[in-house]
């Protein structure tokens, strides 16, 4: 037995046959392969139906991973856009009160002209208006004639 020669070991197969087991024996061993057979295939099964479905789980993380990004970045942009907003519409407000104010000033501002304008025309309808030129020769307007000659002997307004 310690001097086995390699090239004489005969294949399982035929080191089997040579047995001669028994028909019992025989069929005992046949069905327990054939179960271990069909035990196999059904794992192979199991194995392949785990391994789609850890693939489409996979699958789902990932785009499930992809949705959580998207909507992080939606977050931030309408974090930003109500950031913006807010900005503008405090824009908005400034603007509203600047030309409230302006208004304001514009009414006060009528009211004086037209004090100014009711003290400057008195009893006289007609007006008079002086430009800083060489004064005119000649006068149009029927006016008091002192103030005019005033007004000329200074030599800084034009009367029209």
């Amino acid at each position: 037995m310690g001097d086995l020669d390699v090239s004489t070991v005969l294949p399982l197969s035929e080191r089997l046959a040579q047995l001669r087991p028994s028909a019992e024996l025989l069929h005992f061993y046949r069905t327990k392969v054939a179960e271990y057979d069909q035990d196999r295939e059904e794992m192979l099964g199991r194995l392949e139906n785990f391994k789609l479905a850890a693939e489409e789980q996979h699958s789902s993380q990932w785009k499930v991973q992809q949705k959580d990004e998207e909507i992080a970045a939606l977050q931030k942009a309408i974090s930003d856009l109500q950031v913006c907003l807010f900005q503008e519409r405090e824009q908005v407000l400034k603007v509203h009160a600047e030309n409230d104010r302006l208004k304001i000033r514009e009414l006060e501002d009528r009211q004086k002209i037209q004090h100014l304008l009711s003290l400057s025309i008195g009893p006289n309808t007609q007006s008079t208006t002086y430009f800083v030129r060489n004064p005119p020769l000649k006068s149009n307007a029927k006016q008091n004639t002192k103030h005019i000659e005033k007004v000329r002997k200074s030599g800084h307004f034009e009367e029209r």
